[in-house]
């Protein structure tokens, strides 16, 4: 069984969009969770109302990303789902797109992550993920070869993982709250030697943006967590040493930061606020690479949100 996770926060505008594609997939085996960042709009009303096949799991508060994935999980897992799917709610499946990504699977015991390919929101034709992160991978999508491609990450936006690699690797690190915790994900899971790969055959669209599109405060704090989470990605890599991490992650700073200054200065400013904020956390991200480089599970959530448990709503609760 396949459990989807629709991670949604104040969403209303999106969320019926991937709930009909899901619907239209008619996938046997399939149960979908709305997992809620505590809306203050009306997407779970909405959800219970037109889908009453969507178990609700609600935070209490927004979570981010990692966190309310990792409380959701469980309670998919104790479903009877074998893999879960964690998926933005600004995401449109085409036809096949579920049958692909299990197909991987089946393909090879050891795959533990797969992803589809991703055309543009609006034309048929390759998106800024694809062209940014696996041209590479371009051609066999145009083809929908049926062959994964193995790649270093796949995107977190509609991404497929098994219950024994999330039992294996541990949970999503919530030390990064939101952004770059799926690329984590995906190398802790390399490391161990499970494949992460890329399904050709199965596609999606990714509008991308759609909790932060319109909204100034959103969007500056997605630039932030953007910034700081890459360079603690960087800082992080259990396949180096550390200190090789260190001159990675202060190259890295040195070309963002130049790359900032040319251009808007307030992006430059922004990398600099970053790199700053991470260097203070040092020894906090030193104790993430040695348990990254271990193999150590890292918690379901930071102490200050320890204790906190969601409300499961409707779909036979």
């Amino acid at each position: 069984m396949v459990g989807v996770m629709i991670l949604n926060r104040n969403g209303k505008n999106w969320v019926s969009g991937l709930c009909d594609s899901l619907r239209r997939a008619r996938f046997a085996g399939l149960r979908v969770y709305l997992v809620d960042n505590a809306s203050d709009d009306d997407s779970v009303a909405m959800t219970t109302a037109r889908y009453p096949e969507v178990k609700v799991i609600r935070m209490p508060r927004n979570l981010g990303y990692c966190m309310a994935y990792n409380l959701a999980m469980p309670i998919a897992f104790a479903d009877g789902c074998e893999w879960v799917i964690w998926a933005n709610n600004d995401v449109l499946l085409e036809g096949g797109c579920l049958e692909e990504l299990a197909r991987c699977f089946q393909s090879d015991p050891r795959i533990g992550v797969a992803g589809p390919s991703f055309l543009a929101w609006d034309k048929d034709e390759p998106n800024y993920y694809m062209l940014g992160n696996h041209p590479q991978a371009i051609p066999a999508m145009q083809a929908r070869r049926p062959t994964p491609v193995d790649v270093e990450w796949v995107e977190g936006s509609f991404l497929m993982v098994s219950r024994k690699c999330v039992e294996a690797v541990g949970p999503l690190d919530p030390y990064l709250f939101f952004y770059w915790e799926e690329t984590d994900f995906c190398r802790r899971a390399r490391h161990l030697g499970w494949r992460v790969v890329l399904a050709p055959s199965a596609v999606a669209r990714h509008y991308a943006g759609g909790w932060s599109d319109g909204n100034a405060a959103n969007k500056a704090s997605a630039n932030r967590l953007q910034s700081r989470n890459y360079y603690i990605y960087q800082l992080a890599n259990p396949g180096q040493s550390f200190i090789v991490n260190l001159w990675d992650a202060l190259h890295l700073f040195a070309v963002q930061v130049k790359a900032g200054l040319r251009g808007d200065r307030l992006s430059g400013r922004r990398e600099i606020g970053a790199y700053g904020e991470v260097m203070s956390e040092l020894g906090t991200v030193y104790r993430k690479w040695r348990k990254d480089r271990a193999g150590e599970h890292p918690p379901l959530t930071t102490p200050e949100y320890r204790g906190v448990q969601p409300e499961v709503l409707g779909a036979d609760g």
